[in-house]
């Protein structure tokens, strides 16, 4: 008789622990919650988060009792604010070095980390709680994304930091605002708030922001729960295609020129949404 080792597969109560710095972690009924947070507030990014997202999101694709997730913030924001210490330590306001700065945190990392969210085998609802000023990926490249009347959308790579918009957002608002007035938005610091989102499709519903959560918890027990195990991955597998195939294309090559540009000349002046996030005059 032929048998088969076990298949590699991971459990919440033991990869839980490992990453509750940033990101807390509950489950109930097959949906698991993931909600950031920097010591329980809202988050604060930097390079702790943004290391440790990859292999919480592997870890979570590995768990066989996991059938939807939920992403949300903690408070009035969803990622919002920057971890300034840390980014000023790590040199990330100045011109940027080839390995620690450029290389590792910022090309390895953000090159893996959209396609580990995008890689997911389980539907993923956005509850995006507050503004969204940083990463947009973690919000908008997901199956179902809802928000609270005080969500705005910014990016602060050209108008905050003075450096290229490779990280993915290239792709993103190109995608969902198209070419023109994707491009206007990057350049500009556009903040596009709530109502203008839904009307732009960026976002599927604007609730109040005492609502938003519950919401996702009926999305995921309504449209996905009541489906069956197979159809839930394989309506995923389908309908998040079209993301992947654009940031496996796409990805790379932005972060190479965000990387290059921030080597050979340091940042602007901190101008737009980033001044006040900063701090940094």
């Amino acid at each position: 008789m032929t048998t088969f080792d076990p298949l590699f597969r991971t459990h919440l109560d033991e990869y839980a622990p490992h990453f509750e710095q940033f990101f807390k972690l509950r489950r109930e009924d097959g949906i698991l919650e993931v909600r950031l947070h920097t010591n329980d507030g809202p988050l604060r990014w930097g390079g702790g988060p943004h290391r440790q997202l990859i292999p919480l999101l592997q870890a979570i694709d590995h768990d066989e009792d996991v059938e939807v997730v939920i992403i949300t913030g903690t408070g009035d924001s969803f990622n919002a604010a920057i971890d300034t210490a840390e980014y000023v330590g790590r040199g990330m306001l100045k011109r940027w070095d080839g390995w620690a700065t450029g290389y590792d945190l910022t090309y390895r990392d953000q090159v893996r980390e959209p396609l580990a969210l995008l890689g997911l085998s389980v539907p993923v609802i956005a509850a995006v709680n507050g503004p969204v000023l940083t990463h947009a990926e973690l919000a908008l490249l997901n199956d179902i994304v809802i928000c609270s009347e005080t969500t705005i959308f910014a990016d602060g790579h050209w108008e905050g930091l003075g450096i290229v918009p490779g990280d993915g957002v290239h792709t993103i608002f190109r995608e969902l605002l198209g070419f023109n007035r994707g491009r206007y938005f990057l350049y500009s610091g556009q903040q596009i708030d709530a109502r203008e989102a839904l009307a732009l499709g960026l976002v599927g519903e604007v609730l109040p922001p005492d609502q938003v959560l519950e919401r996702a918890w009926q999305i995921a027990r309504e449209w996905f729960m009541t489906k069956s195990r197979v159809q839930r991955r394989m309506a995923r597998a389908t309908l998040i295609q079209p993301w992947r195939e654009l940031f496996v294309k796409e990805i790379g090559f932005g972060m190479a020129h965000e990387c290059l540009g921030a080597a050979i000349g340091p940042p602007a002046p901190l101008g737009g949404p980033l001044r006040e996030l900063f701090g940094v005059d």
